[in-house]
C-alpha cells in the first residue's frame, strides 16, 4: 500500500466556460499545497534525516498540508497562521496534531507577523523553518503539475495562477513556457505589493486568501510573468460562488482564478488553463 504522501497528484482537468481547471482540491490534503509540502519534507529528510520539528508561516493551506504529511513522516509540526485565515483550516491543522499560533495579517517585518513568529519558534524549539516563499523545493514540487497538464492537452496558450508563495506559477509556468511559449497571467489581490511593482495603483480591498499582499516572494520567477490581473476579496468570493454553481468546488483563490481566466478567454484565443487550488469546504463564508 502507498504512503499517504505518495497519493498526491494526478488530479483531473475539467472544462467550465471554455476554461480548463486543474482540480487540485482533490489531493488528500485538499489543495495544491500538498505537492510543495511533500517536496519540501522529502528534501528536508534527504538533507537532515527523518524526525525533529518543522515550522512554517502560512495563510492556511500549506499549514494543513504540512500538518498532514509532516506528522505522517514523523515530524513535530508548528504553524504560524494569519488570524483571518479560514477557521476550518486552523481547526484542521490542530486536529492533525500541529501546534498552531494565530497572528495578525501584518507586513513580514512586524514582530507579530507570521514570519516573525515562525522565526521565534524555530529559535526556541530548534525547529527547521521551511520558508516556503524561498525554498527551491516548493517550485520543484509543483513542476509535476505542469507535466500532468502536458499529458492531458495538446497545447496551453494561457496559464492563469495566483501568487502566494510563487511556487505554483513558477514551477508550472516554467514547464508550460518551455514547451509551448505559454502566456503566463499572474493573479494578485488589488493593492498588493506585487500590484504596485507592476505599476497598478488600485487601493487595497482585502486579501484574497492564499495570496500574499505584503511582499513579493523570492520563489516567484518574474521573468515568466507576461501580465498581472488584480482581484478584490469580494470579487474572489463572488466568483467562487458562481463557479460552485457550475460544479467546481474551489475556494476563494479559485474564484479569483475563474474571473482572471474569463478575462484571458476574452482577450486571447486558444486553451486557457488554471488551478482550482483548494476546496470550498475550507471557506465557510462561501457557503450559503
Amino acid at each position: 500500500m502507498p504512503e499517504i504522501w505518495e497519493c498526491v497528484g494526478d488530479t483531473p482537468l475539467v472544462e467550465v466556460d471554455g476554461v480548463l481547471f486543474k482540480l487540485e482540491y482533490l489531493n488528500p490534503g485538499g489543495s495544491h499545497k500538498d505537492r510543495m509540502a511533500v517536496s519540501m519534507l522529502l528534501d528536508l529528510m534527504d538533507r537532515k534525516g527523518r524526525g525533529g520539528a518543522i515550522v512554517e508561516a502560512t495563510s492556511g493551506c500549506t499549514g494543513v498540508s504540512l500538518s498532514l504529511y509532516g506528522r505522517a513522516m514523523g515530524f513535530e509540526v508548528y504553524i504560524a497562521v494569519k488570524e483571518d485565515a479560514s477557521p476550518v483550516k486552523i481547526a484542521l491543522m490542530r486536529s492533525l496534531g500541529a501546534k498552531v499560533y494565530t497572528c495578525p495579517n501584518v507586513p513580514p517585518e512586524d514582530p507579530r507577523s507570521i514570519r516573525s513568529v515562525a522565526e521565534r519558534i524555530a529559535e526556541e524549539r530548534g525547529a527547521t523553518f521551511l520558508m516556503q516563499d524561498s525554498n527551491p523545493a516548493n517550485p520543484r514540487g509543483q513542476q509535476r503539475m505542469g507535466e500532468e497538464i502536458l499529458e492531458s492537452v495538446r497545447r496551453v496558450d494561457v496559464f492563469v495562477m495566483g501568487v502566494g508563495t510563487g511556487g505554483t506559477i513558477t514551477g508550472v509556468g516554467r514547464i508550460l513556457k518551455r514547451e509551448f511559449g505559454t502566456r503566463i497571467i499572474a493573479v494578485t489581490s488589488k493593492g498588493s505589493e506585487l500590484a504596485k511593482m507592476f505599476g497598478l495603483t488600485e487601493g487595497f480591498e482585502g486579501e484574497v486568501e492564499g495570496y500574499d499582499s505584503h511582499h513579493v516572494p523570492e520563489n516567484l520567477d518574474l521573468s515568466l510573468v507576461d501580465e498581472l490581473y488584480c482581484v478584490s476579496r469580494t470579487e474572489a468570493m463572488e466568483w467562487a460562488s458562481r463557479l460552485a454553481e457550475k460544479g467546481i468546488m474551489g475556494g476563494m483563490s479559485t474564484g479569483a482564478h475563474y474571473l482572471a481566466s474569463l478575462y484571458a478567454r476574452r482577450k486571447y484565443s486558444g486553451t486557457v488553463v488554471t488551478v482550482a487550488a483548494d476546496h470550498i469546504l475550507f471557506h465557510p463564508n462561501l457557503l450559503r
